[in-house]
């Protein structure tokens, strides 16, 4: 009799510990894109005549090599009804603006983009990390219509 209990109690056991580690199973969805590094660069709008800061954006290095980027304009340069063209630009020799990368549209009611991967604009591959923050005389513009809604420099 007493090694039937034993035996019940090590079975219950058993399936108590079953259902608990049952219930925590690894979550491959928590950050399916982990960045590695990553830096933030404040945008600033000159329509005033002066430099005024006017959001942020971040560059993420992503577990493949690759590049996220997350633009975020501040309430007063945002426009509810409007999209914002962003790019990433670079000027050659004569200060002609060269477009390195299309972004896509950033939403005007919440200043807010992320594009992940960035893609080069002449490759049409995703721009390596270690590739864009090496850059000198590379940065984001984004544009209302024909006007400079924001732009900064990518150090």
């Amino acid at each position: 009799m007493i090694k039937q209990r034993n035996g019940s109690k090590v079975l219950t056991l058993f399936f108590l510990l079953s259902a608990v580690f049952a219930g925590c199973k690894k979550d491959n969805n928590s950050n399916p894109d982990p960045n590695l590094d990553f830096r933030t660069y404040k945008l600033f709008n000159y329509s005033s005549g002066a430099e005024v800061e006017a959001g942020n954006f971040r560059i993420d290095q992503l577990a493949d090599g690759n590049t996220r980027l997350t633009i975020s304009i501040n309430e007063p340069y945002r426009q509810n009804g409007i999209n914002f063209d962003a790019v990433i630009n670079t000027k050659d020799e004569t200060a002609n603006e060269l477009v390195f990368s299309y972004l896509g549209n950033v939403n005007g009611k919440t200043g807010s983009l992320t594009v992940n991967p960035v893609m080069g604009s002449g490759s049409n591959l995703p721009v390596k990390y270690s590739d864009l923050i090496s850059k000198t005389g590379y940065y984001i513009k984004i544009m209302n219509g024909a006007n400079v809604q924001a732009t900064g420099e990518i150090k």
